[in-house]
């Protein structure tokens, strides 16, 4: 049974004082509480008094000046415990040798002195504790702050040491829940406004992927490497659609500028047409007027030259606009181009199109990161290369769909069942990398084994056939200043020494 709640203990108090017919003042109302919590009530504290007695002890000698930090510090820490302890030990210390038998022995009273290196991370503890919980509740700081001060202290008493603890450890454990719901909100509402987004934004298929990308990287338990894996993507996105983005405006650009030629070319038309109309009725009206042959003469020639004028004109300009059109349609066919390049990108940053997993620039730069981050901190890194058992084999049986399929079963399988800080690649063909931060050498033969297990529970389902896919991989802890090729090298040779030794192997080196 779970222990009572203080509401619960406090309405028990309440119903005890009616029945009790005792009126509800503070003394009655903490006797009768201590009672039903099974507590023991706090005894007073005369602060004031205890100063004023430990500003009048003597300090004349190194003991009667330790006696006296001793006796201050119990004062300002509120302990009564801490008081009976100092005097106890100051008396003894203080009584003649023949008297000394009679008394507590000293062992029992003396303070406790941690070891300087506990002491040390224990302040570490809670000083880089602080910082992840926000400056909304000061009390917290100030227990934090309180507790690193006695700990620095020379030695320390075990009942004020726990109590201390047992304070910031019980405001630690509101002030990580409220965190955590103020995370939980956070992820909650990301969420909501990428989903949205992605709702009234349907024409935009680039858009799309890279929402998808941000609903996935809020999805708990976080991880930073994996909101690094999708920074990583977007940035690179960002970049290739900005370029995309830029080309496509230049060809609507294009566009534009040539159906406003097209237009003025018309109006041009247009306005040569009428020009030669009007020469043609003049030229029938001096034919109609004409009475001999000399005067037809000079008419039919002029109607002749404007005639061929009409034909020149005609065909420059069918073959302007026939340009213009062969420019139209190549700059129709560049935003189309574009239109696709971009419906592909969110799945081309760094991740391999087919398996979903990274691809080999997105493995560059994984490993570099990682690398960075072990020469900073001291972590081992290990890398694995895997090549999937007798793939030639399943592609010519089954055909190469299947083979497609059964890479993207080891992906998936890979991705489910790795640690959440490993990352999986594909290096080429059947062939896969993992990564593995903060793993030695023991640790990570362990993860490929246990991979290795997850695939013959998760069998590969081609139609009606269940098939068994096996890998063999050779694993390495990095060296340092080891490159990426030698890395790959070494792990390489290690595969290579598991398909000699039988297949469905993992071997370390």
């Amino acid at each position: 049974m779970s222990a009572p709640t203080p509401q619960e203990i406090a309405r028990e108090t309440v119903k005890r004082l009616a029945a009790r017919k005792l009126p509800p003042t503070p003394e009655h109302f903490s006797t009768v509480y201590h009672e039903v919590a099974g507590t023991r009530p706090l005894k007073p504290f005369p602060l004031e008094h205890l100063r004023h007695i430990g500003s009048a002890l003597p300090d004349q000698t190194p003991a009667q000046q330790r006696f006296k930090a001793q006796f201050g510090k119990a004062v300002t820490m509120h302990s009564w415990d801490d008081l009976e302890k100092a005097l106890i030990q100051h008396l003894r210390q203080s009584a003649p040798s023949h008297e000394r038998k009679d008394m507590i022995p000293v062992a029992v009273v003396e303070e406790v002195g941690l070891p300087p290196v506990l002491r040390e991370q224990m302040c570490r503890i809670v000083t880089f504790a602080l910082p992840a919980l926000g400056q909304d509740d000061p009390k917290i700081i100030a227990l934090g702050e309180e507790l690193t001060q006695y700990l620095r202290q020379d030695s320390q008493d075990p009942d004020t040491l726990r109590k201390m603890m047992s304070d910031f450890a019980f405001r630690l454990s509101f002030v990580a829940e409220d965190q955590a719901a103020i995370r939980e909100a956070l992820l909650g509402l990301l969420r909501t406004v990428f989903e949205n987004i992605q709702a009234i934004n349907p024409e935009n298929p680039w858009l799309q992927g890279q929402l998808e990308a941000l609903v996935q990287a809020t999805q708990p338990p976080l991880a930073l490497r994996q909101l690094e894996d999708v920074e990583r993507r977007l940035k690179s996105l960002i970049i290739k659609q900005i370029e995309a983005q830029q080309q496509t405006l230049a060809a609507q650009q294009t566009m534009k500028e040539t159906l406003s030629t097209f237009l003025h070319k018309l109006a041009q038309t247009t306005a040569s047409s009428e020009e030669y109309h009007k020469r043609f009725e003049a030229c029938a009206e001096q034919l109609d007027q004409a009475s001999s042959v000399a005067e037809i003469a000079p008419v039919l020639q002029a109607a002749i030259q404007s005639a061929r004028g009409l034909a020149e004109d005609t065909r420059h300009t069918a073959e302007e606009l026939s340009e213009l059109r062969s420019r139209a349609e190549h700059a129709e066919a560049e935003i189309q181009r574009l239109r696709n390049e971009l419906d592909q990108m969110s799945a081309m940053a760094s991740h391999d199109l087919l398996t979903g997993a990274l691809n080999r620039q997105g493995l560059a730069d994984v490993v570099g990161k990682e690398l960075a981050r072990s020469d900073r901190s001291g972590t081992a890194v290990c890398v694995a290369l895997l090549d999937i058992d007798d793939f030639k084999r399943l592609n010519d049986r089954l055909g190469h769909l299947s083979g497609d399929a059964a890479l993207k079963h080891l992906a998936s399988v890979a991705k489910a069942s790795l640690r959440p800080h490993d990352a999986v690649a594909r290096f080429g063909g059947e062939e896969f990398v993992v990564i593995m931060p903060d793993t030695q050498l023991p640790e990570a033969t362990e993860v490929l084994t246990r991979l290795q297990r997850e695939l013959t529970k998760q069998l590969f389902l081609q139609g009606s056939e269940h098939v068994l896919i096996t890998f063999s991989a050779g694993v390495v802890q990095v060296k340092p200043g080891e490159s990426m090729d030698q890395i790959i090298d070494r792990a390489d040779k290690a595969m290579y020494s598991a398909k000699r030794a039988g297949k469905n192997r993992v071997v370390a080196a």
